[in-house]
């Protein structure tokens, strides 16, 4: 027998933007994801009319379904069926102020290998919250903080962990992260943090890294692009999808 192909795969993190000028980006949001295919998909901002929308551009995947609102308004997760199988997922409480929003995650097993992976995401609150403004204390630490351990708690030894979303910071959360034993996307590449809002002319503001892609265990970052689309003058989303594309190790 020959030596087996290694294992690659894309994940992509995307804010969608809930309803904001929907449908007029559906057009580009379609384009995006059928001209993209990743192999792992995780959303922020999701809204059914975006869902369905998604469904329908991609036929080979599959979606957590599940009754709490938050999967339907808040975050998913989509995945590959040609290469994955789920094996369970659920929700982890992690101090949003947000009513529906979780760390969202899924186990996921490798077609053909006796491995499973487990993904996850996260949509840390907005820095402009109500809170922050009149207390001057940033709720993004503490969900960081319970981020990790909720990671802990569920991945099992030497188990592949992804964990991605919007988490609107790009500074002490981040280390916390990074501290904790993650490695962020671009670190892991060697190449500096670009900016992932606003998407202009779609959307307007100052530059930020607000989307990263974090990861443990035996997983090895190819590349990582934070991405430019438009169809005509319009992106899908007010921020722009981080994609990276793993080797399994």
């Amino acid at each position: 027998m020959g030596t087996p192909l290694p294992v690659r795969f894309v994940a992509t993190s995307y804010n969608i933007w809930a309803s904001a000028r929907w449908p007029d980006r559906e057009k580009a949001l379609r384009a995006f994801v059928r001209i993209s295919q990743p192999d792992i998909l995780c959303l922020q901002e999701l809204r059914p009319e975006t869902r369905a929308c998604l469904d329908e551009e991609l036929p080979d995947h599959q979606r957590v379904e599940d009754p709490f609102e938050g999967w339907i308004r808040e975050g998913n997760i989509y995945w590959n069926t040609h290469m994955f199988a789920l094996q369970e997922y659920g929700t982890k409480e992690i101090g949003m102020l947000e009513p529906m929003r979780r760390l969202f995650w899924a186990r996921l097993q490798f077609r053909g290998l006796d491995r499973s992976m487990l993904v996850s995401t996260a949509h840390y609150t907005y820095q402009g919250n109500k809170r922050e403004v009149e207390e001057g204390i940033s709720p993004r630490i503490g969900q960081a903080k319970a981020s990790v351990a909720a990671l802990n708690e569920l991945a099992n030894q030497d188990e592949p962990l992804l964990f991605m979303g919007d988490l609107n910071d790009a500074v002490n959360p981040i280390k916390y992260l990074r501290k904790s034993g993650l490695n962020d996307s671009f670190t892991a590449f060697g190449s500096p943090p670009v900016p992932t809002h606003p998407a202009i002319p779609t959307a307007s503001g100052t530059p930020q890294v607000l989307d990263w892609q974090f990861h443990r265990g035996p997983l090895r970052v190819m590349n990582t692009n934070v991405v430019d689309f438009y169809v005509d003058d319009l992106a899908p989303s007010d921020h722009k999808p981080v994609v990276v594309t793993y080797a399994l190790e």
